[in-house]
């Protein structure tokens, strides 16, 4: 087992979030580390998940040939699609989510015009939140931002979340079947929010 601790100023409702949702996902069968307790440890409040041994995804994209590097891609598309197959029901929408860091009436208004769902959504995959097992089966982390909605809202998380590298960018998009396009009226509200979100996470 490992532990996840926490800075002492990190709110504990947001830790005690995670834990729920960790929990949550887990009992879904989701390749996730099972998340077994809260735990105070020298001031600093934490939780105890299974260890998973292996390595971040991340690692076999800056290390792979073109072939593998697409082969890593399809994999982490499948999962990433496996995922937003399970509905859920008893977690904060992803609207919801995104209207605590909404300052403007517009931003609300844009929020409240995007579509409704209730499947699985991670809110932070990327290639760092992905790992691999002994068996190089993908294993889900953070579950920090776990809501439910629509899945094109974290189809357009991902994506911007890869904006560091337009290659697997463009490659992810393309792999899950959706055009930019498709997702700007959700990039759009992620990106008037992002700011917001980052200052009171951090």
């Amino acid at each position: 087992m490992i532990c996840k601790l926490f800075y002492p100023q990190y709110p504990t409702k947001i830790i005690e979030h995670e834990f729920c949702n960790a929990t949550m996902a887990w009992k879904l069968g989701i390749r996730t580390p099972k998340a077994h307790r809260l735990i105070m440890e020298d001031e600093r409040k934490g939780i105890i998940y299974d260890r998973i041994v292996g390595e971040i995804l991340s690692v076999k994209f800056n290390e792979s040939s073109e072939r593998v590097y697409d082969e890593w891609m399809d994999k982490l598309v499948d999962f990433h699609k496996q995922l937003m197959q399970h509905n859920i029901d008893d977690v904060i929408s992803y609207k919801d989510f995104l209207k605590m860091f909404a300052t403007d009436e517009e931003t609300i208004a844009k929020i409240n015009a995007l579509a409704d769902g209730d499947c699985f959504i991670h809110g932070d995959l990327h290639l760092e939140n992905v790992m691999l097992d002994q068996n190089n089966q993908l294993v889900l982390i953070d579950m920090m931002n776990v809501c439910k909605g629509t899945e094109l809202y974290d189809v357009a998380r991902t994506y911007f979340l890869l904006s560091y590298d337009s290659n697997i960018q463009r490659k992810y998009l393309e792999k899950m079947g959706y055009s930019v396009e498709d997702i700007m009226p959700y990039l759009d509200v992620i990106l008037r929010v992002r700011e917001n979100e980052m200052s009171c996470i951090y």
